[in-house]
């Protein structure tokens, strides 16, 4: 462990890729002014954390409940009742019989994102679920079908593009996904600073687009169309690459987009699509990232795979200053394919979904649980995660969840989700455990592997994921790595505080000796321009795919596509203090954050005041919240939070077969039809039915 003074230790944050360097000193975390990567940047959610860690109601120690009443345990008795729980359900309907979920918290705990791989191995089950299908499978599932492995990423090289092209982020609030930003969001002030221009696609005028550049508006889940649209337009006469395969097929169905119905769709001019594509055109090195808000339209996988192609025909694939690839992810995909991890083929007993980076659709977890058969979920284990807040279909999928035989989450807090567990473990924060950032090493520029030892004592009785998970496997007689001497090396209590520190400085005196760089990491190899086409892939002949067979239906669905009515669609948010379930003890300034933002002239059509309570209903069901008047926010398009306390607006977006989008496993999230009346009008209106 080391110091920057007698009470300091330098650490990092663990919310997302970022990972920006903090100090924990006299019980506060601060910005780490010296951290060889962010330079001091750091957001207001990483900075707050502590007062997640010492949150009230956070759990402190076990809790076994009977008959709707919980009472606290000690860990033996925890674990040996969760075992009693699960084993007779294993032995008696086989491993699909029981499900895992693994939330995101649990993507920035390297330990514990190992330990939970290898419990899903260990008990058999096809049945496991992430947030990734909230969030980024369609990304693992493109990456799959291109390079053949899902970890193998593009990362956009910011630092040296002369335009960005950034589809669906906001890294003003979010810090984006599937990149680490070496300093944070404020790589995009360097950028301005030198000159250089950013174009923001999305449905509203963000933060980002404010701060940094200019918006192109598109509606809600159409940027597919956009994106072949430029592709069309930028491809010219391609000669053949060894290196590629698969680009003319892309290119007959973008060469089906014309103008005019990429146009139609997406709400733009056709000028205006002309437009982008002649600076991307003009421009020596073109950037392009695409996150959250692609990810969780209908077409999602096309997306991904379009634009990565976009960045090919423009010469900006495999090239400084656009996308780079990391020579860590591809031996680190090369290592995980031989010990068979990322590899599983199986399908969802509903709907036929495939595996995507070794999990399932959420969006089909309530008719996994409530259809009936031979393999029908029994019973779920939680870890970090709280589907009933995170999964569309809330209502339906609460009901799946109180059926359940046997329910046991491990987190920091009892949530949604625990509040029907059988069996509550509590999990150490990221502050109380030892660490390595992993999820940053497929997706950085930079050439350090960040390392960090516990900075505060652990709460309680609380442990973190990968001890709970290695001592379950061994109550359940299937240890990890099948070796019960490996899982009670994991198991035993502070051994990855006391190992991880050590390995660090010994990686950091044989490897790089830079004492800047002492205690915060070891060495790693950066990513170089043209390094990767003709050698990467993980592919037959090491070529990219930009088409593969499961692509092909893909046509039909854009063929069919009729755009939206004149109606109100969903649209979803970020927030900039706000993490999902993680953040009940962040205070904040300012008003509620579960709001429903709307277009002032869209609430005048609707006798909607500033502030009046509205009620929003779908075919899944309705939610109450604020109406708020937000400049920004385009006509037909109601933008509420995701993950906010106050409201859960899962519980108005539809789940099932009919709602995933099929290639990535995604729940459809956005554009998203909706009605919006005033609740007093609602509440008539139910009366008089």
């Amino acid at each position: 462990m080391y110091a920057t003074s007698a009470m300091a230790t330098a650490t990092f944050c663990r919310i997302c890729e970022a990972a920006c360097g903090l100090v924990y000193e006299d019980g506060k975390l601060r910005p780490d002014r010296d951290h060889p990567v962010s330079r001091g940047f750091v957001c207001a959610k990483g900075t707050r954390f502590v007062e997640v860690a010492q949150h009230p109601s956070r759990l402190t120690a076990p809790r076994i409940r009977r008959r709707g009443v919980a009472r606290a345990a000690g860990w033996d008795e925890a674990i040996a009742t969760t075992a009693a729980l699960v084993r007779p359900i294993l032995e008696r309907y086989g491993p699909h019989a029981v499900g895992l979920y693994v939330g995101n918290p649990l993507a920035f705990a390297a330990l514990g994102q190992l330990a939970a791989v290898f419990f899903g191995r260990a008990l058999g089950t096809r049945n496991v679920y992430t947030a990734g299908s909230q969030d980024c499978s369609n990304k693992f599932a493109a990456a799959a079908l291109m390079h053949g492995s899902p970890v193998i990423q593009p990362i956009p090289d910011f630092e040296h593009a002369q335009l960005a092209v950034l589809f669906g982020t906001n890294p003003a609030v979010s810090q984006s996904s599937f990149v680490h930003l070496e300093g944070g969001a404020s790589i995009f002030d360097r950028m301005k600073a030198r000159g250089a221009r950013m174009v923001w696609v999305d449905v509203r005028e963000t933060e980002s687009a404010k701060r940094w550049g200019e918006l192109v508006r598109v509606r809600p889940g159409t940027d597919v169309w956009l994106v072949l649209a430029l592709l069309a337009r930028l491809a010219g006469e391609r000669r053949d690459d060894p290196r590629v395969e698969g680009l003319e097929a892309l290119l007959s169905l973008a060469r089906e987009v014309t103008p005019a119905r990429a146009a139609a769709l997406t709400g733009l001019r056709e000028d205006a699509i002309e437009a982008l594509a002649r600076a991307i055109e003009r421009s020596p090195r073109t950037a392009f990232h695409a996150s959250v808000g692609v990810n969780q339209g209908p077409f999602g996988t096309l997306a991904y795979v379009a634009l990565q192609a976009l960045a090919y025909v423009t010469g900006n694939y495999d090239a400084r200053g656009g996308s780079l690839f990391s020579p860590v992810a591809v031996h680190g995909a090369r290592a995980l394919r031989r010990v068979g991890i990322f590899t599983r083929e199986d399908k969802s007993r509903i709907g036929g979904f495939p595996t995507v980076f070794d999990a399932l659709p959420a969006g089909v977890l309530a008719d996994e649980i409530l259809t009936d058969g031979p393999e029908r979920v029994r019973a779920m284990i939680v870890i970090a995660g709280d589907p009933l807040s995170s999964v569309p279909g809330a209502a339906r999928l609460e009901r799946a969840f109180a059926s359940l035989d046997a329910l046991v989450c491990l987190d920091l807090f009892e949530s949604r989700t625990g509040r029907l567990a059988d069996v509550l473990l509590p999990a150490a924060s990221w502050l109380e455990r030892a660490d390595f950032a992993l999820p940053s090493l497929p997706l950085q520029t930079g050439t350090l592997l960040q390392t960090t030892p516990a900075v505060m004592a652990r709460v309680g009785a609380s442990r973190p994921d990968h001890e709970v998970l290695a001592a379950l496997s061994l109550a359940l007689g299937r240890p990890l790595f099948g070796s019960r001497l490996a899982a009670r090396l994991v198991a035993a209590e502070g051994l990855g505080e006391r190992v991880l520190p050590a390995l660090s400085e010994l990686a950091w005196r044989a490897l790089d000796r830079d004492p800047a760089r002492r205690g915060h990491g070891v060495p790693i190899p950066a990513p170089a321009p043209g390094t990767y086409l003709g050698r990467g892939p993980m592919t037959p002949g090491r070529r990219v795919r930009f088409w593969h067979p499961a692509l092909e239906p893909e046509r039909a669905r854009l063929a069919a596509w009729a755009g939206r009515d004149e109606g109100l669609v969903l649209v979803g948010r970020r927030r900039r203090l706000g993490h999902n379930s993680w953040l009940h003890g962040g205070t904040r300034e300012g008003p509620a954050e579960g709001e429903a933002w709307m277009a002032r002239a869209d609430m005048l059509a609707r006798g909607i005041e500033d502030g009046a309570l509205v009620e929003l209903s779908t075919e899944e069901g309705s939610l109450r919240l604020p109406a708020r008047a937000k400049a920004g926010v385009a006509e037909g398009t109601v933008v509420v939070p995701h993950g906010a306390g106050e409201v859960n607006v899962n519980a108005v977006l539809p789940a099932g077969a009919a709602h995933v989008e099929p290639l990535g496993g995604m729940c459809v999230m956005t554009g998203v039809p909706v009605e919006v009346a005033l609740a007093a009008r609602a509440e008539r209106a139910v009366a008089g039915a």
